[in-house]
Formats: C-alpha cells, sequence, structure tokens
C-alpha cells in the first residue's frame, strides 16, 4: 500500500533498514522521521537485521508492557518495543527531527548520545488536531488527498468490537479500517 501511494518501502526482513535509508540518501539519513509504532513494533525475524535485533530486545517487552493482555490474540506489544525509536535517531540526519506519536510506556534505552551528537530536535505527544485538521480538510476538498485510497476494510458500526480484535491481531489485509453507520451500510447494499 506504501508503495502504491508513491513512498520507498523497506522490507527490514529482507535487508537492514538503516543501511537501506542511508542507501537511498546518499549516505545522509532523512531529513525527519515519524515513529507512529510505539510499543507495538516488532524486531526483524530474518535478514541481516535480525541478530543484533533479537540480542538487544530479548528481555525488553516484558519490562515494557508487562501486564499485556494477550489472551485471544488482543493487544499484545511488539517483541521489540523501542526498536523503532533507536532506528529513528540512527536513520535520521544531523539537525533533523524525529516525532513521536507511537504510544510508550516507561522505556529503558533511548539513544539519547546520538541524539545529542546528531544535534537532533525530538518532538512527541499526541497529534496536534487543531494544527492540522484545516490543512488537511483543504487538501481533501481539493481533490490533493483522498483518504479513501488508504482504507483496507469497511465494517458495519455494529460490529465494531469484531473489527477492532481483527485489526488488532494484525490480520493480513487490516491496515485502516472505516467504521460505517447503517445509513451508509445500507447505500452500500
Amino acid at each position: 500500500m506504501a508503495r502504491a501511494q508513491g513512498a520507498e518501502v523497506i522490507d527490514f526482513n529482507a535487508q537492514d533498514p538503516i543501511k537501506g535509508i542511508k542507501e537511498l540518501t546518499s549516505g545522509i539519513g532523512v531529513d525527519r522521521v515519524i515513529d507512529a509504532v510505539g510499543v507495538d513494533a516488532n524486531r526483524p525475524h530474518s535478514g541481516p537485521a535480525s541478530k543484533p535485533a533479537a540480542k538487544k530486545h530479548a528481555k525488553e517487552r516484558g519490562k515494557i508492557a508487562p501486564e499485556a493482555n494477550p489472551r485471544g490474540g488482543n493487544w499484545e506489544p511488539g517483541d521489540a518495543p523501542s526498536i523503532v525509536l533507536s532506528w529513528s535517531v540512527e536513520a535520521v540526519a544531523k539537525a533533523g527531527t524525529v516525532s513521536i506519536i507511537g504510544v510508550y510506556g516507561e522505556v529503558d534505552s533511548f539513544p539519547i548520545g546520538n541524539a545529542m551528537e546528531k544535534n537532533l530536535t525530538l518532538t512527541m505527544g499526541n497529534c496536534n488536531h487543531r494544527r492540522y485538521i484545516p490543512r488537511l480538510v483543504e487538501l481533501v476538498r481539493s481533490g490533493s488527498l483522498n483518504p479513501a485510497e488508504i482504507l483496507t476494510q469497511r465494517e458495519p458500526m455494529t460490529s465494531v468490537i469484531e473489527a477492532y480484535k481483527s485489526f488488532d491481531k494484525r490480520r493480513p489485509g487490516w491496515i485502516k479500517v472505516k467504521l460505517e453507520s447503517a445509513i451508509e451500510s445500507s447505500r452500500a447494499a
């Protein structure tokens, strides 16, 4: 889906993501990184980045999300909750920006020394909706942005719990879900 939207795609199970980003940017790194993953991050399970990640993040999940309740497969934290934080600092260019909107609890390590050496700007927190919504509405109104292009599922509002469970179990094809009212569902039928 990202490739269809014009993005460069790096499969961290096939190649080291930091090396891939550095190759795409002639060794400089990207100007900005957004960590929208948080504790749901998973490490690579194959490929060149898998062994270092497995070693570093082996005990992390239990510390960061000890009260996760994976019964039935819902809300299982990733197996490397802080990997995206580390990769973000590694991938960004000097004087770049790392924005953290992914959900975190306590994290034992953050590469603050590397962030300081690179003179990075760190921003974090929940989305500032008041700042972005007017511009996003204008982009949709003008036809420059079509939010429907990222929807992978449409479910009736009456199935919200089942839809959330399917999304939360990370089932293939469940990327963005639109919950439709009874009126929308009847029009589609």
